[in-house]
């Protein structure tokens, strides 16, 4: 980091020589995002690392300092990316952020677009800090070959399990605390969650369709399904999209399954989060098919209040299971990424920032303040984050299987046909499993046209 800091001291001093008396600002601007309270960490991470700047600054006698211009935006993701959008149209510096936290799947539109710039001769002068960060997690910041973001967060997509329901219904609890390892053997499967969900049903412990619920929007959760039953979403050699149309027939199929057993409303899409968190915290949803990591510390914050201790006590978590005995289970990334935008007038400076931001220190109390998992290598033994046991055992269990979306412009539009044209329309009873393919088949080929590939 020394050859930047000491560009940019140079640079003070040099304004310093210039307005002896005056001290110039620099305004970076930056758009953060996420729920209120657990994810905060990722705006007041940007402002600590402007707060050392400053000190940094001041102690060397530098006549300028920094300051931050940080939203953190808690409506929705499509609020936030409409608006971020809208102001990176416009091609106006004066309405575009330097620095943007979003998911990794923008960089493909935003790259292709303009807006943002590649970062690889950036990260280049940082060695001490970038070589430290998990090799996997740049697989979701690159596109045609150049790096262009930089891992904010990254997190685990696993399905959640009550385990107090499960010892209601008769399981044991040696059976219970052995699901994870089960799992990750390839012992346990797709098919035994439905069996988990019928034994709740069956022996009254949860009402019907309350055994397994899931996410009631699109997402990335709804690939690793696709990977758990043998496709693949991305061809790396032609760089197009792929429609695995076994695996995603057999996504659908077991999505009318849930439904025809009575163990998930056919109208879960019309089921708000609210009361998806209030259900499956409060003890009445069996199984939770679609959760994160951040949702444990989501629990333990308004309005769910939640005690670390009941949680641990009662839920447990592991991967989402192989489809087929002996196969691997699925965890599916959506890292959140940093990005410089092309409009900013202070490249150096922001990705100084970002650079600041990464701290092991800030990274920890990100990851453990909103239940995200380390990014960095060094994080797994620095105390605080060694000392969360759910954080240690989310890397521990989840970190060996993990998979992300494709880096692909169209991968967005992706996601949400499989679930509005696909998933919902097979649990609402609108099409069948083999009509819901045949449809999503037809929307994926008139967007994408020849970059989408259609594989048996």
């Amino acid at each position: 980091m020394r050859k930047w800091l000491l560009g940019i001291l140079i640079f003070g001093l040099a304004a310093g020589l210039v307005a002896a008396q005056d001290v110039k600002v620099i305004t970076i601007k930056a758009w953060t995002v996420g729920p209120d309270d657990p994810s905060i960490t990722r705006k007041l991470n940007l402002e600590t690392a402007v707060e050392r700047l400053n000190q940094m600054l001041e102690f060397s006698g530098a006549r300028f300092r920094v300051e931050l211009e940080a939203t953190f935006v808690t409506t929705s993701w499509s609020d936030y990316k409409r608006a971020n959008l809208l102001a990176l149209q416009s091609g106006d510096p004066a309405k575009i952020a330097d620095i943007i936290i979003t998911g990794h799947e923008d960089i493909g539109p935003y790259a292709e677009a303009g807006y943002i710039v590649p970062l690889d001769n950036y990260i280049a002068d940082f060695p001490e800090v970038y070589n430290d960060f998990f090799p996997a997690l740049w697989e979701a910041c690159r596109y045609k070959g150049k790096i262009w973001g930089i891992p904010q967060d990254t997190e685990a997509r696993m399905f959640y399990y009550r385990k107090d329901l499960l010892k209601a219904a008769g399981y044991s609890e040696e059976f219970i605390e052995s699901i994870p390892a089960k799992v990750a053997a390839g012992e346990f499967v797709l098919d035994d969650i439905i069996a988990l969900g019928q034994k709740l049903l069956e022996a009254g412990v949860v009402d019907p369709e309350m055994a397994i619920w899931h996410r009631p929007t699109p997402g990335t959760d709804w690939f690793q399904f696709i990977y758990a039953f043998g496709g693949e979403l991305y061809d790396p050699e032609t760089g197009k999209l792929v429609v695995d149309k076994s695996a995603t027939l057999a996504l659908f199929e077991f999505v009318k399954k849930l439904v025809d057993l009575q163990l998930t409303p056919s109208a879960m899409s019309q089921i708000s989060w609210p009361e998806i968190h209030t259900n499956f915290s409060g003890g009445k949803v069996g199984i939770n098919l679609t959760g994160g990591s951040w949702n444990f510390a989501e629990w333990q914050h308004a309005p769910y209040n939640k005690s670390f201790e009941y949680l641990w006590e009662n839920i447990g978590f592991a991967p989402i299971p192989a489809a087929e005995k002996g196969g691997k289970p699925v965890s599916v990334s959506h890292p959140l990424v940093h990005l410089i935008t092309a409009a900013s007038q202070h490249k150096d400076l922001a990705f100084l920032i970002v650079t600041m931001a990464s701290a092991v220190d800030l990274n920890t109390r990100h990851a453990i303040s909103s239940g995200h998992l380390a990014i960095r290598k060094s994080q797994l033994s620095y105390p605080p984050y060694y000392a969360d046991v759910f954080a240690r055992k989310v890397s521990e269990l989840c970190a060996p299987f993990a998979r992300f979306s494709p880096n692909h412009p169209k991968a967005p539009f992706y996601w949400e046909t499989l679930f509005r044209d696909g998933i919902v329309a097979v649990e609402v009873g609108a099409l069948s499993p083999a009509e819901a393919l045949e449809n999503f088949i037809k929307r994926m080929q008139t967007e994408l046209g020849d970059q989408v590939i259609i594989r048996e």
